[in-house]
């Protein structure tokens, strides 16, 4: 069955708040993202891994992000990142995150979890990451039966393509994205911006914020357009918004699928 309506989705990763060589950066740049969710007219912001950059960083700086999440307003999903493990020891499971605004929601199923905003007709579906290693596989377990939902697979890692020969840690393999039974798989992990689409299923890696974009002092998004009205159902743009906020200053169409 089709989904039952037209959404807007925000897609980024890697934004490593509280890193140790631009920390004021990395805040500005979520800042500007959160602007551009307003902006864009987004109906959910997904940020794919890496949200920080360490276990380390300072409560202030996990005080700073749920703020800004609350501002954002509509459904915001994070996935735990290699930088942002899911374990035992978890910045996830500091205070900070205790008061945490109702429209933030963290994937915390390290063997796969679904959460479902009937609202928006929208399944997201991830897999925590809790060890950075070649064992781990971003995309194993994603459900096969399908219901009138539009369903978005968030994943961090890295894609094989197929002359790969080095074995990498948290590895995406071509098969496991043409066969993932979802609209679209919203990819953290490199830096740039990144079509590794396969038959027909349509994946993307946002890159970072500030890496994505074209100049500095600018950040780049994902604008993911899921309509079942459209012949291609599924379009990625990728957006860029200065960081100070203003209204978006380019558009460049990626990819239709």
């Amino acid at each position: 069955m089709p989904p039952g309506r037209q959404i807007r989705i925000i897609h980024t990763s890697d934004t490593h708040l509280g890193d140790d060589w631009d920390p004021d950066s990395a805040q500005r740049a979520l800042a500007a993202v959160v602007d551009g969710v307003h902006d864009l007219r987004g109906d959910a912001l997904l940020i794919a891994g890496d949200v920080f950059d360490n276990a380390r960083i300072s409560d202030a700086v996990l005080e700073f992000f749920v703020n800004e999440i609350a501002r954002a307003a509509v459904p915001t999903v994070i996935l735990p990142g290699n930088h942002d493990l899911y374990d035992a020891t978890s910045l996830y499971h500091r205070s900070p995150f205790s008061g945490a605004p109702d429209n933030l929601h963290i994937i915390s199923g390290t063997r796969g979890q679904t959460l479902t905003f009937p609202h928006l007709a929208l399944e997201v579906w991830g897999r925590a990451m809790d060890s950075h290693t070649p064992a781990f596989r971003p995309l194993a377990g994603i459900p096969v039966q399908r219901n009138s939902h539009w369903r978005v697979a968030m994943a961090h890692g890295h894609f094989h393509y197929p002359d790969d020969t080095e074995e990498r840690s948290s590895p995406i393999r071509p098969h496991e994205i043409a066969d993932a039974s979802c609209d679209y798989i919203a990819l953290g992990h490199w830096e740039r911006f990144e079509d590794v689409s396969q038959d027909g299923v349509t994946a993307f890696y946002s890159g970072s914020p500030m890496g994505a974009a074209t100049e500095r002092g600018s950040v780049a998004v994902n604008v993911v357009d899921l309509d079942p009205a459209s012949p291609l159902r599924v379009s990625v743009s990728q957006v860029e918004l200065p960081m100070s906020g203003a209204s978006p200053i380019g558009l460049a169409i990626a990819a239709d699928n």
